[in-house]
């Protein structure tokens, strides 16, 4: 196993994750045997309208994999005027089914518009992010009064 997906589940089992059993054992460890090849699948509209200055944007995604499920999902945004290039994130939570939701607050609003892309991992270490090129092209939404 990989020291990040080490380092993620020691963290999951540090809040109770849902992927971490009671009894501190790992689900991750019925599929130990590298036979899932095939990232998460993230189904997301992009946001094609601007979002209301000054409140929280709650942004909602499907992640699904059919081999060994979803281990976490994330968002990660910075805002356009951001010289720095540093990328903040959230932790998307399941809601049902495969419906994930993800905040962005309203005082990481620091420019009038934002910059944006998910990325989902699963049991056996693929990850998918959206949009396919991830933090090089992502997505944007500006804010509205």
């Amino acid at each position: 196993m990989s020291s990040l997906l080490t380092l993620l589940l020691a963290c999951q089992e540090g809040i109770g994750g849902d992927n971490v059993s009671g009894d501190g054992t790992s689900d991750t460890d019925e599929f130990d045997d590298g036979s899932d090849e095939v990232a998460p699948t993230i189904v997301f509209e992009p946001f094609t309208d601007n979002q209301p200055s000054g409140a929280d944007v709650v942004v909602e995604a499907y992640f699904s994999d059919e081999q060994t499920g979803v281990f976490m999902a994330t968002l990660y945004f910075r805002n356009e005027t951001d010289s720095s290039k540093d990328w903040s994130s959230v932790g998307f939570t399941a809601q049902a089914d495969d419906l994930w939701q993800a905040t962005i607050k309203a005082d990481e609003q620091h420019s009038s518009g934002m910059w944006y892309y998910l990325l989902a991992v699963d049991m056996a270490q693929n990850s998918a992010t959206s949009p396919d090129q991830g933090e090089d092209e992502p997505y944007h939404f500006g804010y509205s009064d």
